[in-house]
This record gives structure tokens, sequence and C-alpha cells, in this order.
């Protein structure tokens, strides 16, 4: 029987993150290749993947392959469901798993290096690949989580990360590691400076305002991208607790249409 040929991409390769996707190659869309490139990920070669380093803590590698009858079911789930969102986490033989409904099914055992994604095998319209887009957010926010890398919905714009509701971002984040002092978005990288700001526009109100350093911290702490029955592991807790002391933060004000 001839071996499974896989291939492997690694998330912004060159600071070293072990967490890694990986697809049989003639299932590789090149939709996908596409989106796994804006969000940082970069194909190794074939001795790079034979250096993965499956024994080292925190290594995760996604297997991303097409889903089953049996899968596609639970994937496409009711129409009832949406009144709830497309996205469910639940406990399956005590094993977190993910679904977002229409797109795929992921199950996040905590403890392993190996991790799967079962996706529709007909993933065509925008919303399907926004879904995507989505899950990979998901994936990485959990799988970088130990590492006390933070993640939020939005976008960097100059020295300022614009924070937003899932729905407003369509599914780009931006992912903070204070450790290594740089910023990762759909634009590029940022080194962490002295200026960062943080601004919300994921809350409308009526005029902008500046937000207190507790503030700051609260709202961290809960507006992650992390989707976890533990809530933030401690690395996060201590990168946001030293991000909010020399970040500032503030509300957008509501943009008002002037009849003049």
């Amino acid at each position: 029987m001839e071996a499974i040929k896989w291939n492997y991409f690694q998330y912004r390769k060159g600071y070293d993150y072990p967490v890694y996707i990986r697809f049989k190659q003639d299932e590789l869309n090149p939709k996908f290749s596409h989106l796994l490139s804006e969000m940082g990920f970069s194909e190794l070669s074939e001795i790079e993947a034979k250096k993965i380093p499956l024994q080292r803590p925190h290594t995760r590698v996604l297997t991303i392959q097409s889903a089953g009858s049996r899968l596609q079911l639970q994937i496409n789930g009711s129409d009832l469901l949406d009144k709830y969102g497309a996205e469910s986490l639940s406990l399956q033989m005590g094993m977190p798993v993910y679904t977002y409904r229409k797109v795929g099914v992921m199950g996040l055992p905590l403890t392993k290096t190996l991790w799967d994604l079962a996706i529709h095998p007909d993933l065509s319209h925008t919303d399907q690949m926004v879904g995507l887009r989505i899950i990979l957010v998901r994936y990485l926010a959990q799988a970088l989580a130990e590492h006390g890398v933070l993640s939020y919905w939005g976008t960097m714009k100059d020295d300022t990360v614009v924070v937003m509701k899932q729905l407003q971002s369509f599914g780009e984040a931006v992912f903070i590691d204070t450790s290594k002092k740089v910023i990762f978005s759909n634009g590029g990288i940022l080194k962490i400076g002295t200026s960062l700001k943080i601004l919300r526009k994921d809350k409308e109100v009526s005029h902008s305002s500046v937000m207190s350093r507790e503030d700051v911290i609260g709202f961290l702490s809960v507006s992650t991208c992390l989707l976890s029955f533990n809530g933030i592991t401690h690395s996060m807790k201590k990168a946001i607790y030293e991000l909010s002391s020399s970040v500032s933060g503030s509300y957008a004000g509501a943009e008002k249409n002037l009849n003049l």
C-alpha cells in the first residue's frame, strides 16, 4: 500500500512556533494555499517536514481532510441551530470538539500533538471560505495559547490594533506575542513599540473615550479568539498584564451623518 504523502505548512516559520497544518497532497485546493499564505503559513520542504519536533511541548499538527458522510451530517447540522450562530463547542468523550456549521468540525485533544479538521467537501461560497478562515483562527488561538500569544478579531492600522466583532472582521484576526514583541496580521508583521494603541470598534459609543488600565485588562481577557471551556491560560494572563502597562486603549466614537 502506497504511503500517504502530505503537504506541511508552518505558522510564522521565522519565529519558530511549533504549529503546523498538513493536507494530503491530492486534497490541497489552490484556494486553501492562498488562505494559508495570507494567514502566515509557509509550506515546508520534505526535509523540513521530517524535522518537525513532535516531542516538543505544545507542538500542534492539524490534519485537514475532506469529511466523510457521517461527519458531513454533523457539519451540516440543523437549520434550527442558526439562532445560536454558526459556531459551537462541545465535549465528545472528554475531548473538546469545535463545529462551524456547513464548513467543518475540528477535534482539539489538548494533551496531544495531532489534531484533526474535517471540512465540507465542497467549500464554494464566500461565507464558507470566511468560515474556514475563522476555524483556522480558532485553531491558532488554541495552539498558541500556551505560548502566551493573544488573538483578537480585527486588523492593524499603523501602530493601532483595531479590535472588532467577528462579523465586522470577516474572520480577520491579529495575534500579539509580547515575549517576541511582535504583532501578526493579514497585512504583515509589526514590532511592538512604545506607542501601541488598541482601538475598540466592537462596541458603539456616542463619542471616543479613553480606557483605564483595568478596563484594558478586562477587555483583553474576555475578548480573545480563544474558544475554550478552561478560559485563557496562565501565559495569556501574564501577557495581558504586561501589555496593559504599555498600551493605550480607547473606544471609537460612532460616525454621525450630519445633514448640513
